[in-house]
């Protein structure tokens, strides 16, 4: 036989063998459900960090894309503004020479 103690009380409590290792088993299965839950808790929080983490990489790897993209765009405005500036440019040299070669 085992004796448990009360903790409230402190009285003594005879047990048998079998009911011994029912309350040992409550007892680790209690704390294994806590230690289980705590580790959930745990890996959920994480998941969350690592999810938020792959978010924050994905958002600045699209903006650093975006960005390229906007310069890329700017260029090749800038490039046809130019090259728009220099047929204009020859258009009108070609009327200059053409009014000064009827004349």
């Amino acid at each position: 036989m085992n004796e448990i103690i009360c903790p409230n009380c402190s009285k003594v409590f005879k047990v048998d063998e079998a009911g011994f290792t029912d309350i040992l088993k409550q007892v680790r299965d209690h704390q294994f459900e806590e230690e289980l839950l705590t580790r959930l808790n745990l890996a959920n929080r994480e998941k969350e960090s690592a999810v938020k983490l792959a978010e924050a990489n994905v958002r600045n790897s699209l903006q650093e894309q975006l960005a390229k993209k906007d310069n890329e765009l700017t260029e090749i405005k800038a490039q046809k503004a130019t090259e728009l500036q220099q047929l204009k440019s020859k258009l009108d040299n070609a009327e200059v020479e053409k009014k000064t070669c009827y004349k």
